[in-house]
């Protein structure tokens, strides 16, 4: 267990896999030093629980966006409805929200379009965003080109190591979960291995993604310390200073106290 606490940068909480054990999630969450857990939104569906969670507990906090894995039930008025929220309600960053070309998703026009227009929410609003990208880093480098005043997150890299260097250097961080404890995802490790740890961030996307020790189970927040030590054992700073360093970073990102 590392020494300083760590932040979960992705986690849905909010969803219905949590409803009947969240406060023992919670718990078991703190015993493992996570000390502070972002949960991003993907529907309008979505928001109100997440306020309401993060309303009841000052160590969660909420994001509001449009996940491109729902595009089709996503429609023009969730965009002013998701403008009018954050002036009424403070959150920390607009997303989950991004690009998705796995086979059988939603078009990707549609999906470009519900992207570029919460970038633009996020840039009026001075938010970050976070990114969801699958297959698709290069098209989200693209949009995001046209966005300069943008910082966020990619959540759950899954890139190039080039690709990882391009984002950082427009400003993204990158956020590393499950998928790097698996010894086949040599790339991915590799990648994770040698970008610098002021741009990296760990999140569990609990319930979704396990590590390798939880494989066919539900996530949970507190397994962040399975990514964790996989982190520790592929770079060559010690445990302290990755999870001083990780957790600075989101604080920074998120403007976090």
């Amino acid at each position: 267990m590392p020494k300083s606490s760590l932040i979960d940068a992705h986690c849905h909480l909010d969803f219905i896999n949590f409803d009947t054990d969240r406060a023992e999630v919670l718990e078991r969450a703190k015993q493992n030093s996570i000390s502070d857990i972002i949960i991003p939104g993907i529907s309008v569906n979505n928001w109100e629980k997440i306020t309401s969670l993060c309303e009841q507990n000052k160590k969660l906090h909420p994001c509001y966006g449009l996940h491109p894995y729902w595009v089709n039930q996503h429609n023009d008025r969730d965009l002013t409805k998701l403008e009018q929220l954050i002036k009424q309600i403070p959150c920390i960053a607009i997303g989950e929200c991004g690009l998705d070309y796995r086979p059988k998703q939603a078009d990707k026009k549609k999906q470009q379009y519900f992207f570029e227009a919460q970038l633009d929410i996020a840039e009026k609003n001075e938010l970050p965003v976070v990114i969801h990208s699958v297959r698709a880093t290069e098209d989200v480098i693209q949009q995001l080109r046209n966005h300069t005043g943008l910082t966020g997150m990619i959540h759950s890299y899954s890139g190039s190591y080039e690709q990882a260097l391009k984002l950082i250097e427009m400003g993204f961080y990158i956020s590393f979960g499950g998928a790097i404890t698996y010894d086949r995802a040599n790339k991915l490790r590799d990648t994770a291995s040698k970008l610098p740890l002021t741009s990296i961030l760990i999140e569990t996307d609990a319930p979704d993604q396990p590590d390798s020790a939880h494989q066919n189970e539900r996530n949970e927040p507190a397994y962040l310390v399975e990514v964790f030590n996989t982190l520790c054992k592929l770079r060559q700073e010690t445990k302290t200073d990755i999870a001083k360093q990780t957790t600075e970073n989101t604080k920074k990102l998120f403007n976090l106290s």
